[in-house]
């Protein structure tokens, strides 16, 4: 693993700023797209089998096609990964779902809502593929075991290295939980965010996760500034 002496500031605040994304992409699916997760599987194949037991075949077909475009983000950004270095790789990783992010928010934008339309199925895709691609990120960023995505195996790190070091008898944390304790919060944050906006009904909604993103897409390119 990189040592903390050795890593770029600009992996950080790409860690921190497409953490911030998956949190608001999970609430904009979860609130206003049929109560799906684009970026955490986990609990969205969970739903999938509730929608499923329950006849909620809309809500059912909505976390399909979420599970669908994740991998196909996945696998699509596997395939651009190869043969780049790490930072090649994430320039057109980050651009590309800065691209479909864009996509998204013209789609809302541009046609009316309705559980279960083309439209909103559309969204869906391209939300949940650039959560794909951003698993990718995560990999090539390859910083303290952070997905930058679904953060349950990131918490446990936190448990596990914050126990270890009380334990120990030391009082400084170590770099890898500080930096995980931040990339949980920014998803956090984003989620905060994004509720706000739902609650508020304010239109950038919307907008978020692509703000996030071409944040962490700036920290790439000032770092070769």
């Amino acid at each position: 693993m990189t040592t903390a002496a050795k890593v770029p500031r600009y992996l950080e605040g790409i860690l921190a700023f497409t953490a911030f994304a998956a949190g608001t992409v999970d609430v904009i699916t979860f609130a206003k797209l049929g109560g799906i997760l684009a970026s955490a599987m986990t609990g969205n194949l969970a739903f999938l089998g509730y929608y499923l037991a329950r006849h909620s075949y809309v809500s059912a077909l909505g976390s399909a096609i979420a599970l669908a475009g994740f991998i196909m983000g996945g696998v699509i950004g596997t395939l651009l990964g190869r043969r780049r270095s790490q930072r090649g790789a994430l320039a057109v990783l980050l651009s590309l779902e800065v691209v479909l992010l864009g996509a998204a928010v013209a789609v809302w934008l541009a046609l009316s809502h309705q559980l279960g339309s083309l439209q909103d199925d559309a969204v869906i895709v391209l939300l949940a593929v650039c959560m794909g691609l951003q698993s990718i990120v995560g990999k090539r960023v390859n910083l303290s075991n952070i997905p930058t995505i679904v953060f349950t195996s990131t918490l446990t790190n936190i448990v596990v290295g914050l126990t270890d070091t009380l334990a120990s008898g030391k009082l400084k944390m170590p770099v890898d939980t500080g930096r995980q304790i931040t990339s949980f919060m920014a998803y956090f944050f984003g989620a905060l965010c994004a509720g706000y906006f739902v609650y508020f009904h304010i239109a950038f909604l919307i907008a978020l996760p692509a703000t996030a993103v071409g944040s962490a897409l700036l920290c790439l390119a000032f770092s070769a500034a």
